[in-house]
């Protein structure tokens, strides 16, 4: 196929449009290209390693696997636009694929770039609870963050837990009520509405259109703060007793 020699053209504007060529394919046929699509993940210019991520992007969520760890390679690329698509394209994949890649992404929560910290949250809230639940500390760390919308994207990625999870990092969550920012306390509230229901008992007092005119003040969150201690300290000592009754139960069975 001619696109594919034109990848190796010396001229990066060749190479760039012969990318989006292919991309241009449907995904069995760009499949048996992939290799040559991947080679150009290592451009020297920017432009056609973005176009290549962009044309991988395209490929069947199983082919597209397959080139996993060259795509997460380009998530610590110097070019910011490179970093954002690398991003974008490992979103595409299926979950359990992309948990194998988690731990990069999950680096890029520290970044100087607003840009890049959305884009590791938006990618690790693709994520199964499980998995999600190894880099809950990282995306609350993100709660603090300086930019309103990074805060409020933190509290959507925290949505995602499983409850049981959730329940852990309910103070955090909490503190955000006296956030500044409308739009911090909507997420806020939406996640705590997340909890068990047995913890979600606490945050009854709760009214979400009120959030919309006022902040919680300090001493209702830490009333609120106060209520959800003995809530969450009671849910977490019924699972560990749950469990320990099934082990008891298993372990007796044979013995029956």
């Amino acid at each position: 196929m001619l696109e594919c020699s034109q990848l190796k053209d010396s001229d990066w504007r060749v190479r760039h449009d012969a990318l989006k060529a292919l991309g241009k394919l449907g995904p069995e046929t760009l499949a048996q290209h992939a290799s040559a699509v991947v080679a150009r993940l290592e451009d020297s210019n920017s432009d056609v390693r973005y176009a290549a991520l962009e044309t991988l992007g395209k490929l069947d969520t199983a082919t597209l696997a397959q080139h996993a760890k060259a795509v997460v390679a380009r998530v610590e690329d110097s070019e910011l636009v490179v970093c954002l698509m690398a991003m974008d394209t490992l979103a595409k994949l299926e979950p359990m694929t992309l948990a194998q890649q988690a731990g990069v992404v999950a680096a890029r929560l520290e970044d100087s770039e607003w840009y890049v910290r959305e884009a590791a949250l938006v990618t690790l809230g693709k994520l199964e609870p499980a998995t999600l639940a190894q880099h809950a500390d990282a995306v609350v760390a993100r709660l603090e963050d300086s930019l309103e919308y990074m805060r409020a994207t933190a509290l959507t990625t925290l949505g995602n837990l499983d409850p049981a999870t959730l329940a852990r990092h309910a103070f955090a969550v909490v503190a955000r009520l006296e956030d500044p920012t409308v739009l911090v306390r909507q997420m806020a509230c939406q996640a705590l509405e997340m909890l068990p229901r047995y913890v979600r008992h606490a945050t009854r007092g709760v009214d979400c259109e009120e959030l919309q005119s006022r902040a919680l003040d300090h001493g209702e969150v830490e009333e609120l703060r106060s209520r959800l201690l003995g809530r969450v300290a009671w849910y977490r000592c019924r699972i560990r007793l749950r469990v320990r009754s099934l082990l008891l139960y298993w372990y007796a069975l044979p013995y029956r």
